[in-house]
């Protein structure tokens, strides 16, 4: 009788038969697996790639978030300097945020200009010969005016030519009746030895318009006015306002205006009132100017004004007269040496190779 099989998951006994062995794979299904591997682990670190690149990108973003906002707070901080630390000082030392706002401005606008300059290759002596002159003209202002010298000086001239009028405009009425006389005769004289001095000036055919004659007597006719109305006033002892005086303003103004209308035709004449106009107005801003007493405080920084303007006035003088180099500098971004070495090289290489003849 045959052996019973044995129960269902008992090992097999000793006597049983082997069975039949798996087939072992074979080279197609060995490189199909081995490339599914690979795409797996190319896969894989693709993978780990994207999710470090992604932690990268989020650590860039957060760095650049906080770098940005550290910028924009060092930027706010320097325009806070920059914009505050004049109208601080303005108000520190002059006692007015204005002239902090004014003398910031101009010295920025100097900075500007000089570092124009520099870029234009001006020497950086010349630049510096201008801020030594502005610094001469700064101090002397400021002195001048911070300890009232100006206005004590009109003050003192005043109590020898106008001894009668106020005391407290005396200083201002000197040097509107000084000023604009001297300035207008010396500017009409300068003008006037200059186009006597000029062949075209003296032999133009071309005569002044009527129109352009009373254009240019108008600002000494209104001086003109105004000085006899005062004199008027002084030497008869008339209170401000009086339509009497109004009547000899207004005739001397007439009178002027008349006088230039008629000789301007005569081009010298033309030329020395169109001047003598130049003074008048130059002199009646300057004397008002000077016949205040500025004090201290206002005085230093009408100075530091002063000084500023006239170190950006004197560069600009200073290019005027001597020029800029625009050939060399327009040299400097041109790559000469290389342009000349390139065609030497090329007349080289044409003296060796000529081009064959045609047929």
């Amino acid at each position: 009788m045959p052996p019973a099989d044995p129960p269902p998951g008992a090992a097999p006994g000793p006597d049983a038969a082997p069975g039949p062995e798996a087939a072992a794979p074979g080279l197609r299904e060995q490189i199909g697996a081995t490339r599914d591997a690979v795409k797996r682990l190319v896969g894989a670190h693709v993978e780990l790639g994207k999710a470090e690149i992604g932690d990268v990108a989020d650590e860039i973003k957060r760095v650049a978030i906080f770098a940005g906002i550290a910028i924009a707070v060092a930027l706010a901080a320097g325009l806070l300097v920059s914009i505050g630390l004049p109208l601080f000082l303005g108000e520190w030392i002059f006692g007015s945020i204005g002239w902090g706002l004014l003398d910031g401005l101009l010295l920025l606008t100097a900075i500007g200009i000089a570092a124009v300059l520099l870029a234009l290759r001006i020497s950086p002596a010349r630049i510096g010969r201008s801020l030594a002159g502005g610094a001469i003209v700064g101090i002397l202002v400021g002195l001048a005016l911070g300890l009232n010298a100006t206005n004590n000086g009109w003050r003192l001239l005043g109590d020898q030519i106008l001894p009668l009028a106020e005391s407290g405009v005396r200083p201002l009425a000197t040097a509107l009746v000084v000023l604009p006389i001297v300035g207008g005769l010396l500017f009409g004289v300068l003008g006037l030895i200059q186009v006597l001095g000029s062949e075209e000036a003296r032999t133009a055919v071309s005569r002044p318009t009527i129109a352009a004659r009373i254009a240019v007597s108008i600002p000494t006719s209104l001086y003109v006015g105004w000085l006899a109305m005062f004199l008027f006033a002084y030497q008869r002892g008339v209170a401000w306002f009086d339509w009497g005086l109004l009547l000899v303003g207004v005739a001397a103004f007439a009178v002027s205006v008349a006088i230039v209308a008629v000789l301007g035709h005569w081009r010298p004449f033309y030329a020395f009132a169109t001047e003598v106009a130049i003074g008048v107005v130059l002199g009646t801003v300057l004397g008002a100017f000077t016949a205040i007493g500025f004090g201290r405080r206002v005085g230093a920084a009408v100075g530091v004004a002063a000084g500023l303007i006239a170190w950006s006035g004197l560069m600009g003088a200073d290019v005027a007269a001597s020029g800029v180099d625009f050939e060399g500098l327009k040299k400097r971004f041109i790559p000469q040496n290389t342009i000349d070495i390139t065609k030497e090289t090329i007349e080289w290489a044409r003296a060796r190779m000529p081009l064959s003849r045609r047929s």
